[in-house]
Formats: C-alpha cells, structure tokens, sequence
C-alpha cells in the first residue's frame, strides 16, 4: 500500500530553483556592466592625458550572450600608442594603465556576482 506524503513548501522551493537560470544570466549581466565600468574608470584615471586622445579612446565591451566584458582600445589611430604607454619602448618608460585596473577589480567580481546573483534570485532585481 502506498502512502500519501505532503511536502510544505515544495512548491516555493521547485520555483526557487526555476528561477536560478535566469537569476545567473541577469547577475552575470550586472557584473560584467560593473567590471567594466570600474575598470574603465580607473584605467582613464591612470592614462597620462597628454593630448588626451588615449584617454577617449579607452572603451569598453560587454558581449551579454558570451558572458565576456573587454576594457581597452580599439581605435586603430591610438592602438599603436596605447601599447607603447603601457608597455614603454627603447626610449619611454612604461606607464601602465589597463593591466593595474584589471587587477584592481579582479578581487571583487565573485562578491559582485554572489550579490547580484542573491538580488536577482530573490527577485531584487538590478
């Protein structure tokens, strides 16, 4: 004889779970835009503003579908230019920008991302 057996809550927790898929893409979102934002910040911050076309140049890009944020150059007039900053030449010292704001914002994408991942999960939203 089979038995009967009632589950409180079991209906709040499959859609909890539901919801984690979507909770992971909208959290991956936020803290990508955020990564980005911050360390195109402080690359600018950080770039010698001489002309200041290497500072305006500095952008970025979030690809949402491949999960991926990219902070750099990508104007062909400063791309030569920006390397020479940051890597120096024969004749310039280095001034690194972009590699120092990389790894000043690199600590903190896993809390950014369990928070938003928390937020978006619970149903916070952005």
């Amino acid at each position: 004889m089979a038995r009967r057996i009632r589950l409180d809550g079991l209906q709040d927790a499959l859609r909890a779970v539901q919801r984690v898929p979507e909770a992971m893409r909208e959290a991956r979102t936020e803290t990508l835009h955020e990564w980005a934002d911050h360390v195109q910040d402080t690359a600018e911050n950080r770039v010698a503003r001489d002309t200041g076309n290497l500072w305006e140049a500095i952008d970025q890009r979030v690809s949402e579908q491949y999960g991926r944020a990219e902070v750099g150059v990508w104007e062909a007039d400063e791309m030569d230019y920006a390397y020479f900053v940051e890597k120096g030449t024969s004749s310039m010292d280095d001034q690194p920008f972009l590699v120092p704001a990389f790894q000043e914002h690199r600590p903190q994408v896993t809390r950014t991302y369990r928070a938003a991942f928390r937020r978006h999960w619970h149903g916070g939203g952005g």
